[in-house]
This record gives structure tokens, sequence and C-alpha cells, in this order.
């Protein structure tokens, strides 16, 4: 890359000034580091490469400003919790954007008037339900001299991320477009000139790793490649023990002869690849020959491998359009219009169902609630499924009646074993289910079959295309319009703004934890400017040592010194909730001590009063990139989780056991029954649901196996009027649907705050269930829906479909605090 700026430079050729040269250089190194590496990057992580090129570019720019500041609130700025007297309440505000607020104005001095300038703008309110509020930022900030481009885009980025946290991520592309030029970011979205840069930028010595993502096949291209060059390639499978054999054979063969090779789906081969990497080294290759290896993305990858060769990541297009048009594309037009004539009908069908399936994907975990590897092997044998039923069925008739089609079947294979067998959670397998039966029945060969009803953004329903023929199919498709509503997929329009906020949290999440402890801001330049007097000079110690010393004092604020523990007695150890809660407090107190400790360690060795031991390096390494302790480490959070966030959400978990053991301690076990619970705020909360029943069953003297969880969900927040065989649940949310007079039904907003959750276990005696024309929903620790805690059954409002609550992804989480 070095090379081909400084040496291979066209726009060099004619500048003389040195300057100038310089300036050419700079931009030119920039935009070709972005470019060659973001190819071998995932869509989703070229902004965080992108944002910390930024960060290093403005480095180099003595006249913009030092935006370190602003940079750290971005990334740090949830730090610390504030009570509620000192929170800045504005009418129109969620209190998510309240918080917000509070925090910006009192951590950053240029906000310090924020809501001052809110209340004095009349359109505020309007421009925070814009669909793209990051073109039009009002000034909301107070500027002591005029402020440059880049530091009126890093003020507009701040704004964005606290009042419109789904737009982060559009605010963060203009501010790297602001500091890199426009075209920074596109040029690596262009279409892959692929022959140029295999003859051009590739060297014989150097492998070309075609990466994709499950499901995704990336070899046509070099196939597609060679024939257009016309080279003579050698295609080897990697997999079986020949395999490696023929491996071997062929590349020293083609090193002599300037051939190509191709080796397929090295991924399965994780060891051999360490052997290949030594190989390659060893190599004295023809200047023509070429090695390509394709294969999934895989964490087992030798990593030495992946620094010698050159990377190119392929994903396929979004869009239902882009998944219908690659099936087609599959499945031969031969094999489609083969007798009986509505066998492309069916084809049809099953395409969209393909699509339907693998699109939700993307919005995980609302579409499924786990990323399942739905591919193209799955359609393929879903295709011979079809063909050979087909077949059966019409035995050489052209024609087969609908009510003939062998629907239940189909239904069932498709369900139960092709596309049902990767799928371990029995909501995903009831909406997949859901889906079929909607699908693949005989009402799909009349007219005005609906494929998907009300969608939304669109006119009115989208109804399958006439015609038995794969050419009248093949045209509705390209018809289609590039992007679709989540709708379409059968979730709300919404779906769209959680995904994009839960991407922007993502992307604060990854910059964290590119933070280095080597990191400091005399490693990439070195001002002539900077003062002797300047604070940083004369402390002495680098940034991460000052950040984490900051962030450990602000923790520890947070946390009280020790928790009480539980005072047991020969009456209250009978009592189930007890038990339950001492055991909980225990390990509350336990963690809390130790967290403690290691944080009062942090600030010791901050200050220079400690060493540091090879623990407290570990850790310290750790805290610097928003990863959670090890040691910390003892209940479940999401994948992804920032320690930030953690510290927070243990503040209030600990809150929590402090309530329980104050009224343990002045009013005695028997009212734990009448605590409100943060079910989401407790490390067991399944074992809390197993304590209630435990309660109940030696209450009363029933059989626990007779007993049966009723739920209620009240309009009130009224704490005072809880009947007295009831266990009080606070703090849940309600996902894709409200609720009114304990019934359900269908809303327009992300999520619903429900004010309290009733539990009442019913004895149900014999065959009797108490389910009968209720909708069984999933109850999940948080909105990662990898922790399915129980499952509750609640009545729908008259006039609601059911299917379109499993569509919806309808859920309840005890907490959101971690996401």
């Amino acid at each position: 890359m070095f090379s081909s700026v400084l040496l291979n430079n066209s726009r060099l050729d004619s500048i003389t000034d040195y300057q100038a040269r310089l300036n050419v250089i700079t931009t030119d190194l920039f935009s070709v580091v972005y470019e060659r590496v973001a190819r071998g990057m995932l869509h989703t992580d070229r902004l965080t490469f992108a944002l910390l090129l930024c960060r290093i570019h403005l480095k180099g720019i003595p006249s913009e400003p030092n935006l370190d500041q602003e940079f750290n609130f971005f990334l740090r700025g949830k730090e610390g919790v504030f009570n509620s007297s000192n929170i800045i309440y504005i009418d129109g505000l969620s209190s998510e954007q309240q918080e917000a607020l509070t925090r910006l104005s009192n951590r950053l001095p240029a906000f310090r008037k924020l809501s001052e300038k809110i209340k004095e703008m009349p359109e505020f309110g309007a421009w925070l339900q814009q669909g793209t509020p990051e073109q039009n930022v009002p000034r909301l900030w107070s500027e002591e001299k005029p402020l440059s481009p880049i530091g009126t885009a890093m003020y507009q980025l701040l704004l964005i991320q606290a009042f419109r946290p789904d737009r982060v991520i559009a605010a963060a592309q203009l501010f790297v477009g602001t500091v890199l030029g426009e075209g920074f970011m596109p040029s690596a979205d262009k279409e892959l000139d692929f022959a140029s840069v295999v003859e051009k930028e590739l060297q014989a010595s150097i492998p070309a790793l075609l990466c994709s993502v499950p499901g995704f096949d990336a070899s046509s291209r070099v196939d597609d490649l060679a024939a257009e060059l016309n080279k003579q390639i050698s295609s080897i499978a990697i997999g079986s023990a020949e395999g490696f054999n023929q491996a071997d054979r062929a590349i020293n063969m083609a090193c002599k002869t300037g051939k190509w090779v191709i080796l397929k789906n090295v991924h399965l081969a994780p060891q051999w690849l360490v052997q290949l990497e030594k190989k390659l080294h060893s190599l004295q290759p023809h200047s023509h020959f070429r090695l390509f290896l394709t294969m999934e993305i895989n964490p087992k990858l030798p990593v030495n491998l992946l620094r010698a060769g050159r990377i190119f990541v392929f994903e396929p297009p979004p869009g239902i359009r882009a998944n219908l048009l690659r099936t087609f594309s599959t499945v031969p037009a031969s094999r489609m219009m083969k007798a009986p004539n509505e066998r492309a009908r069916l084809y049809f069908l099953l395409a969209w169902f393909h699509a339907i399936v693998q699109e939700r994907l993307r919005y995980s975990p609302l579409g499924w609630a786990k990323y399942y590897e739905f591919n193209e092997s799955d359609l393929r044998v879903a295709c011979d499924t079809l063909d050979t039923w087909i077949e059966a069925t019409a035995m050489g008739r052209t024609n087969l009646p609908p009510e003939k089609v062998p629907w239940d079947a189909l239904v069932t294979l498709l369900s139960q074993s092709i596309y049902g067998g990767k799928i371990d959670n029995d909501f995903d397998q009831r909406l997949l289910h859901s889906f079929l039966m909607k699908l693949f029945t005989p009402k799909s060969f009349e007219g005005d079959f609906s494929l998907v009803a009300n969608a939304e953004g669109t006119i009115g329903h989208i109804v399958m295309p006439d015609g038995t023929r794969r050419d009248h199919f093949l045209k509705w498709i390209e018809s289609l319009p590039d992007r679709q509503t989540p709708s379409w997929l059968g979730l709300p329009n919404n779906a769209e703004k959680v995904l994009l906020t839960t991407q922007g949290t993502d992307l604060v999440s990854k910059l964290l934890k590119m933070q280095q402890l080597e990191d400091d801001d005399e490693l990439a330049y070195t001002g002539d400017d900077v003062s002797p007097t300047d604070p940083a000079q004369i402390d002495g110690r680098p940034s991460w040592m000052k950040t984490i010393h900051n962030s450990a004092l602000t923790w520890l604020q947070l946390l009280p010194k020790s928790l009480q523990t539980l005072r047991r007695t020969v009456e209250n150890i009978k009592d189930p909730l007890y038990r339950y809660f001492e055991r909980e407090v225990n390990c509350g107190s336990k963690l809390l001590l130790d967290v403690n400790h290691d944080l009062n360690d942090v600030i010791l060795i901050c200050q220079g009063e400690k060493k540091q031991t090879n623990y407290h390096r570990t850790m310290l390494g750790e805290l610097v990139r928003g990863i959670i302790p090890a040691n910390w480490r003892r209940y479940t959070v999401p994948r992804g989780c920032t320690v930030i966030q953690w510290i927070t959400d243990f503040s209030n978990r600990v809150k929590q056991l402090q309530q329980v053991s104050q009224l343990v301690s002045t009013c005695g076990a028997k009212e734990l029954q009448s605590f409100h619970v943060w079910l989401g705020g407790l490390f067991n909360p399944e074992a809390y649901i197993t304590a209630t029943r435990q309660c109940i069953a030696q209450a009363n003297s029933w059989p626990l196996e007779e007993l049966e969880l009723d739920v209620t969900i009240t309009d009130s927040s009224d704490k005072n009027s809880i009947p007295t065989d009831c266990f009080s649940l606070i703090g849940i949310k309600l996902q894709g649907a409200q609720s009114k007079s304990n019934q359900l039904l269908l809303t327009s907003s992300i999520m619903v705050d429900l004010p309290i959750v009733l539990l009442r276990w019913i004895r149900v005696i014999g065959e009797s269930k108490i389910v009968n024309g209720r909708l069984s929903l999933p109850v999940y620790l948080n909105s990662t829906r990898t922790e399915l805690l129980f499952t509750i059954d609640l009545n729908i409002a008259p006039g609601q479909d059911a299917h379109s609550f499993y569509e919806r992804g309808v859920a309840l989480l005890t907490s959101t605090a971690l996401n």
C-alpha cells in the first residue's frame, strides 16, 4: 500500500511543491488503506475502521481543535447514574432522551445551555420526528469562536446520539465524509474490479482469501474471471484426505507453470491451513501464479494466513428482490418449467418463503430469536423435496389441481426437517410453521392471493403474480423495488429503527474494544506546538490511565461500600422466598466486595501508589477496551455489553437487594411476597419463579405439579392494590404489542413499559388447562432473546389475528438496561 502511494502514484507526476506533494500523499494513503482493508471487512465493521482513521487524520491537522474530549464522551458518555432530582425534564422527550440531555449538558461545556436552547426552539419537536434529522441538526451548542466544519460535524453527531440514537450510523458517516471527504467511504462500496486487483495489485506469493458469510459461495467469481482472462485454473474442494494431496500437487505444479489454483471451503480444515501458510513462505512462484482460497468467515482460521493474504469479503445483497433473483438464477429454467404446469407456481412460493426466512435474519433477534444459518443448501433440498412429491402425486399428468397438491407433506417436511431442523426455539418453530401454513395452501392458486397483507408503506396487499410460467414470475420480481419495508417480512416498520439503534450501540462498543493500553496522543503525531505547561505534559501519565482513573472514581461513587446479608432464623429458613433472596443477597454481596476492591486497586495503580500484578494488567487491558473483566462476569449479560453499561446495571441490582435486606430486617421474611420485584435485576430470575411456586404450594399444601401460572397485566401502577395471593413484577417491557384491560393488541410502538405484572399460581386438577383461547408468549431475560426464562398465556383482544403476533415477534423482556 505504501509503495503504491509513494512510488506508483500518477497524481504526483506533475507536482513539485513539497507541501502539495505531502497533501496528495497523505490523502491517497488514507484512501488506499481504507479501500483495500475495507474490502476485507463486513459492511457493519467498515464505519468503525473509518472513524479510527478519522482520529489519526485529525491529529495531523494542527489547525483543527482537539476533539478528544468529544470523542471520549461519544464512547463513554453513559458512565454514571443521575438522581431523578438532577435530570432535566423537557416536555415531549422520552426518559432516555432526558437522561442523555442531562449527561451532555453536564459533561461538555459547549452544551451547558442545551436545555435553554431547546426551550427557545419551537420547531425542536418537529425535528425529532424527521426521517433524516442528521441532515439539518440545529445549532444547540455555544461557541467561543466559530467552529470548523469538522467540529460542527462532531457536535452534530453527539446531538444525534442523545436524541435520535437510531441515526447514529448515518451521522457518523457524515462525520467521516467531513473529515476525509464525501467520496471516502463510497470508494469501497463500488463494484470490485476483480480482474484489475488480481493482475496488478496481487503478487504471486500473496494468496487471495475470498471470505463469505455462511451459505454464500464466492468461488464463481474466480471461475468467471479465469474464463474472462483465458487462464487455466485447477479447482479443488477441501474436506477430504485426497483433497489435501491434490491441493499440494496442484500448487507445486502451478507455481512452475504460472497457472491458477482455487481451493474451496478451506474453513473445513483450519489445521491444514497452518501447514499451507508455512508452505507459501518457501515457494518461489512464477509471476503469473495465483492462489485463491474460498472460505466461510470462521474464528478458527489461522491469523498468520489472514495476515499473509489479501482478504475479500463477499456478502449477499439485502432485500427480498435480490434474494428472489438469486434463487431464480440458481434453479434452472428447465427444472422449473417441467410438467405439471403448477410446478413453477409452487417454486415461486418456495422462493418467496426462502426469501422471507433469510431476510428476517437481518432483524435478529426480532425477526428470529437467534441467527440460524438458513442457506442455499436448505433451498436445494427443499427443491428436491418439492419435485419428489409433485412427481409422485401428478404421475405424469400435465396439470395438478391445487387441492391435490400434497400441502401437508410439504409443510411438515419444510417445518420439521429442512428448515425447522436448525431451529431450537419453540417460538421460532411456531413462527416458521405459521408462515408455511399461510403460504402453502390451495388458496395460493387464486388470483387475489396475498403474499403480504396490509404492507405498510405500499399500496394495499402484495398479491401473488398471475401466471404459471417462470417468465411471468421473473418479470414480476424484477419490477419490485430494491428496498422493502420490514412489513413485507411480517415485522412492524419500526423494526428498522430497532436494527439501526442496535447498530449504533454496537459501533460504540467496537470503538471501545479498539482502544489499547499503548494508545497515546503522541504515537501518531508529535506536534511542535505542544506547550510545556500543558497539564497533560506535566502529569506524565498516558491518556488511557487518566481515562480509567476518572472512570474508576465515577464507578465507585455508584456502588455502596457493602451489602448487608440476610439474618437467618429457624422460622424464616422454611420460607422458599427467603431462601431464594438469601442466595441472591449473598451472591450480590460477594461480587460487590470484589468489584470495589478491584476499583480501589485501579485507582491506586493510576496514582502510582501500587504495583501492577498480572491480574491487574489483564483487568486494566479489559477496562480500557470497555470489556467486563472476567472476575466480574458472574451472571448472564448480553454479548457485546460494555463495562460502562454493566456498572450502571450492577448498581441498580445492588439497590434492589438493599431494599430486600432492609425489608427483611424491619418487617420479617413474610413481607417478601408483597415485594415488587424487578425480575431482570436478579442474578437467577428463573429460580425466583420456582420459589413463588414452592411458596404457594407450601402455604396451601398443594402438589407442585398441579400448579399452573396465570399472569395478569394491570393498567395501573398502584402498588398498594395488589391481591395477597399474587406476586408482582415491575420493569417488564412488552415488545411489538400493548395491553389494555389485560388483552393484547398490536401497536406501532417498538416497546411498551408494563406498569405491574401479577403472577398467580392456580391449582389445576386433571386435564383442564387455562390456556384455551389464549396466546402463548415467551418471557426473555433481555432484548437479545438468548435466555428464555418462562412462558406465559395471555388473552388476545377481539379482532386480532394470532399469526400477526407470531410474525411481529411479540415477547416480554425483563430488562433492557444492558442493550
